[in-house]
Parts: structure tokens; sequence; C-alpha cells
């Protein structure tokens, strides 16, 4: 049975890191600085208090609200602090302390960031690209990963590879840009963290789920078919999420497991 104090301990350290992923979502495209200044309305310009400034909490002290010149707060703010505290502790749950927990944590981290600013501005800033890089080069370096580095240059190329040649004949059909350069960096760096056979299930379950919500907009009528722009990075981290979400620490996974045996 998991402690609950560790558990709370870790939701706490999460919804605080979606504190400071709401910061870096809103401030890095616009390169602003992440640190100062401080939380402030963005429409008065006052300080946001400490006793208003807490994860989740915050929101609903505020009502949603700026204590000052009441302007609106998105909803946004509160939902990527829950988030970014739950998917901690499933990660916990599902891992325990070892290093795919802490891998997969940083990783998530990063795909939240992601997936708000290719939503919100259509790109994915090549800071994600080289602080994965750098990560990447960190965790083969000290062995802190099972995958060898093999398998990881494999799923690198696997990845980006696929997504490159898919932009390269998109564009060749379609005549204008299918698929973003900045998403075939991403994939070079989630292939080298995560290897080849889950590269490919990933790849999987983020164009499932991007024909999903192209039917689900479509049904809608909320797909913008004058731009035709469709941000791929967030399904990029939701294929990749999902992958992880449904792994083991033994390296199996549900879904492949579940899709050899009914198929072979």
């Amino acid at each position: 049975m998991i402690d609950p104090v560790i558990l709370f301990t870790l939701f706490v350290f999460g919804i605080s890191i979606g504190s400071f992923l709401n910061v870096v979502i809103f401030r890095l495209p616009k390169n602003m600085s992440l640190f100062f200044p401080g939380s402030h309305c963005f429409s008065c310009k006052t300080p946001v208090r400490f006793r208003d400034n807490i994860p989740v909490l915050g929101y609903f002290i505020l009502k949603g609200k700026c204590r000052s010149c009441e302007s609106t707060f998105s909803s946004r703010y509160a939902l990527v602090e829950l988030f970014s505290g739950l998917i901690t502790c499933v990660l916990f749950a599902l891992y325990g302390f070892s290093q795919y927990f802490f891998i997969y944590s940083f990783l998530t981290y990063a795909l939240i960031a992601i997936t708000f600013i290719d939503l919100d501005h259509f790109i994915i800033p090549n800071g994600f690209i080289i602080l994965g890089l750098i990560s990447i080069m960190i965790i083969y370096y000290f062995d802190f990963t099972p995958i060898h580095w093999e398998d990881g240059a494999t799923g690198a190329l696997i990845f980006g590879g696929f997504l490159f040649f898919l932009g390269v004949f998109g564009e060749f059909i379609l005549r204008k840009e299918s698929i973003g350069f900045g998403d075939v960096k991403l994939g070079l760096v989630l292939g080298g963290l995560i290897g080849i056979k889950y590269s490919i299930l990933a790849l999987y379950l983020s164009f499932f789920s991007a024909g999903i919500a192209i039917i689900i907009l479509m049904a809608f009528k909320k797909l913008n078919t004058v731009s035709g722009q469709i941000p791929f990075g967030p399904y990029i981290s939701a294929g990749t999420l999902l992958t992880i979400l449904t792994s083991t620490p033994n390296g199996d996974n549900i879904i492949i497991d579940w899709y050899l045996r009914t198929m072979f």
C-alpha cells in the first residue's frame, strides 16, 4: 500500500511544478523572463499575494479573478496544476521511486508545457529540444536508464525519421507544410528517451488520438478549415504519455501485449 504522506507530498510537489509550467507556457513563447517579475495580473500589473498564489487553491480563493481589477484568469491555470499533481502521483504508483519515475515525470512536465504552447502558438520552442538532448546525454552517460544507447538512437531515428518522412511526403502531396520540423525534433528526443518499441507505439497512439480529436472537432464544427492548421505536438504528447502510463518497470506494455495476444 502506498504511504498517503508520500502521495500527498508528491501531489504538492506536482502542483507546484504545474504552477511553474503555467509561467513557462505563458512567458517562454513571448521571450519573457521566467522568474522576473513575479506572478502578477497581466491587466493591472498588481503582484499576486503569496496566499493567493497557492497552486490550484489560489484560483478558487480568488474565484478566478484578480483581487484588484477583477480581470478573469483562465481556469486552465488550475487545470495544469491539478493535472501535474495527479500525474506525478500516478507515475509514482506505477513505477515507485525508480529511474523510470524520475525520467518519465521530467518528460511529462515538459510535454505538458509543449502541449499548451503548441496549442496557443503552433510552435515547439527549441529550448525544450536542447533541454531534452542534454537530458539524454546525462541519462546515458550515467547509465540512469535500462535502455541501451543503441536502442535509444534507433528509437530517435524511428520516431523523428517517420515524422520527417511524413512531413516531406505530405508537403509534396498537399503543397503545404503537414508536419512541422519542431514535431520532428521532438520525435527525435522522445525516441531517444523511450527506445524502439515504445516509439512505435507512441507514434501509433499519436496519430490515433489526432484522428479521434479531428473527428470530434469536425462534429462540433470547431475545426479551423480556413487555415487548416492543426498543432500535432499535443497528440505526440498524448501518444507518448499513454505509452508511459500503459507500460511496466519490466519493459512490458499493456497495449502491445493485448495486440500480440489478439492478433497472434
